[in-house]
Parts: C-alpha cells; sequence; structure tokens
C-alpha cells in the first residue's frame, strides 16, 4: 500500500477529494486552511449558489487566492469516487460525469434548496396572562408555499410548539427572542421575533349610568379581546378587536353588556384571572376656612409707664389738721359743731405760710447772694 501511494499518488489524491457542494462542515473543515467558520460560509453560500466549478470557492466570504491555491487540489465539485479506467472524461464541474458505455453514468444531485419562513413583523409587544398569537409562513426558493414543512416554535422562555399558527401567554413581564424553524427533509429555515412583555396598565375608573368605563393607563394599545366583565354574578365576554389607544378610555354600555352598573364590577384576563376591580372613591371631606387670626399689632394698647410725683408738703400740710387738746370728744348722738373756715384764717397765719412757701426762701435766697455779691465786688 505504501508502494502504490508513492507511485500512484494521484490515485490517493482523487480518493480524498472533497465535493464542496455536498461536503458537511465538518468534512469541510478537515481540508487544511479552511476553518470551521470558513466551512459554515461555504455551506451557507450553496444554499443559494451551486457551485460550477471549484473556482466558484472563491466567491466564499474569506477564502482568497491564497487559500484557493493551496486547497484547488483536494476539492471537486463533483463525484470523483467512481474509478475512471476507461478513459473517462472529467471537467470538473458539477455536470455529469460521462463515462464509456462499459461503465454507469454518475449525475451530480444538487443540495435541497433553502426554505424561507416569514413570521412576520420582527417586533412585537405583549401583555402578561393575554394569549398572543404567532404564524408563520414557509416558501421555497421558487416562491411556492411549502406546506408539508415541520414549523417548530421556540419562545425564549423554555416552552416551544409545533405548528404554522400557535398561542403562547406570557405570565412575566420581560424581553424574550422567539425562534421558528422550518424543516422539510433536508431543506431547512428560521425566523426570529423580538416580544416586549408588559403588565396590564388598566383599571375602571367609573361606573356611570352610561356604562363602565375602562381606562388604559399605559403608553401602548390594549387589546381586550377575550377578557371578561362580572358584575353581579353575570359576565361579559369583550369579543375580539376591542383596542383601547394610549392614554384612553372606554365606555362599555349597559344595552350591550347587560350588565348593571353597580360597584361590585371586575375585569379579568382571558384565563379568568383578576386584571382590574372597580375602587369606590373616598368621600370628599370638605374643610372649613378658618378665618384669620387678627394681628396681635392693630389691638396693641400703648401703656404709658408710671412715673412717681413729687407732692409738695408745704402745700397740702392745710389739709388735714390735727386736732388740738381743747378738742372734745361729743357724745354719741350729739351734733357735732360746724369746722372752722380755713379761708378765714388770721393775718398772722397767711403771713406765716408766705415765709414758709419754699418760693419766697428762694427768692429771699437769690436775693441775699446778690446783695452779698455786690458788696463784694
Amino acid at each position: 500500500l505504501f508502494i502504490l501511494i508513492i507511485l500512484f499518488p494521484a490515485l490517493v489524491q482523487a480518493a480524498t477529494l472533497v465535493n464542496i457542494n455536498t461536503a458537511s462542515v465538518v468534512a469541510l473543515d478537515s481540508i487544511p486552511y479552511i476553518t470551521p467558520k470558513i466551512a459554515q460560509s461555504i455551506v451557507d453560500y450553496r444554499k443559494e449558489n451551486l457551485f460550477i466549478v471549484i473556482e466558484d470557492i472563491m466567491k466564499v466570504t474569506g477564502i482568497k487566492e491564497g487559500i484557493f491555491g493551496h486547497i484547488q487540489s483536494l476539492i471537486t465539485v463533483g463525484d470523483t469516487n467512481t474509478a475512471d479506467t476507461s478513459g473517462s472524461v472529467s471537467d470538473n464541474t458539477a455536470s455529469s460525469t460521462i463515462q464509456d458505455s462499459s461503465e454507469d453514468i454518475t449525475t451530480y444531485t444538487p443540495p435541497p434548496s433553502a426554505l424561507t419562513v416569514d413570521a412576520g413583523s420582527q417586533a412585537q409587544n405583549a401583555t402578561t396572562e393575554v394569549p398572543l398569537l404567532f404564524s408563520a409562513r414557509v416558501t421555497t426558493k421558487g416562491g411556492a408555499i411549502d406546506s408539508s414543512a415541520q414549523i417548530v416554535w421556540g419562545f425564549g422562555d423554555g416552552s416551544s410548539a409545533t405548528a404554522s399558527s400557535v398561542k403562547k401567554t406570557y405570565y412575566y413581564a420581560g424581553t424574550y427572542l422567539v425562534v421558528v424553524t422550518a424543516t422539510d427533509g433536508l431543506a431547512t429555515g428560521r425566523d426570529e421575533i423580538i416580544v416586549t412583555v408588559r403588565s396590564a396598565q388598566v383599571r375602571i375608573l367609573e361606573i356611570p349610568d352610561a356604562g363602565i368605563m375602562i381606562t388604559n393607563d399605559a403608553s401602548e394599545r390594549l387589546d381586550l379581546s377575550g377578557w371578561a366583565l362580572f358584575s353581579n354574578k353575570k359576565s361579559f365576554r369583550i369579543p375580539n378587536g376591542t383596542v383601547i389607544l394610549p392614554k384612553a378610555s372606554i365606555i362599555l354600555p349597559p344595552n350591550i353588556t347587560f350588565l348593571a352598573t353597580t360597584p361590585e364590577v371586575t375585569l379579568a384576563y382571558p384565563d379568568g384571572s383578576i386584571a382590574a376591580q372597580y375602587v369606590q372613591p373616598s368621600p370628599v371631606v370638605e374643610k372649613i376656612a378658618q378665618p384669620p387670626v387678627p394681628s396681635t399689632s392693630s389691638n396693641e394698647k400703648k401703656v404709658e409707664p408710671i412715673t412717681s410725683q413729687k407732692i409738695s408738703v408745704q402745700k397740702n400740710e392745710n389739709a388735714v389738721s390735727a386736732p388740738t387738746a381743747a378738742t372734745e370728744l361729743a357724745a354719741v348722738g350729739a351734733a357735732l359743731s360746724p369746722a372752722p373756715d380755713s379761708s378765714k384764717a388770721s393775718p398772722q397765719t397767711s403771713a406765716y405760710n408766705i415765709f414758709k412757701s419754699p418760693w419766697t426762701l428762694g427768692f429771699l435766697g437769690t436775693m441775699i447772694l446778690a446783695g452779698g455779691a455786690f458788696i463784694l465786688l
């Protein structure tokens, strides 16, 4: 065997050529200078394009002339496993390998075409406790609908489903990546959706006579399809297509819901769990305004300080006269003699009082001082 390898290297090379149109990622990765990333690029490229000649591999991202020079002797685009013992002709293309009439004709079968999966919008919003409908359509490369493809959904929270249309209910707010994969034989395709799940910001604002008012406090639309209202042991299923705009309210009148407008009203999710209940407003307590307290400055009363006044003893010394020794006590019940009139005092008493006056004494003292000063001068 060793001698055969040395003598006939072309036979060994022919037996190890890798068909780049059919080889798996593992087989392509075994080729020198082909990394796993380049091998995957080759597989992705041939899903849409067939390698006609080996030079077409340079159209794959990552393969330049330098790498091609190393691998061109190791790859092929046709079947090379059939021994050529009678002068078979091979042009190293994807066409059939022509042999003489004594050999079978081997025809290259191209890989299956890729599938296209369309799951609708690439970004969707959902509400906790509310089912979200997913639907996907699978088409072939030529645009025909592939109804036989198997469609598998992965919802990003550990759950999955198999069908072209499915409903999914998220119970926790968050952002989820939904991946849908279609498979038909060896052909595959996939699509992705980013789903943002939020809690419902809904409340029963009031219950007027006109009906039940439901308010959406969120910045996104709120789809009430399949929700239910309960009042007085009766229920009303909200029809599909009932949507509340952001920061808006709707009124469901009693002639449609046939519900009594009582305070005991409950709004429920489609699965029956409570979404909102009507809360009666607290009674308004009117505050009585207290009259303003008058300023203390307006009622201030100026209090004059008490000043002592000197009372002249001399001016009032005659106001009360002490009883004389000659005064006799009158008998009880006897008539008292009239008091002497002070205005009829004797001239001696008046002159005596003048000299006792401080004004008179001051005047005399001033005259004496002035006379002494005159004498000295």
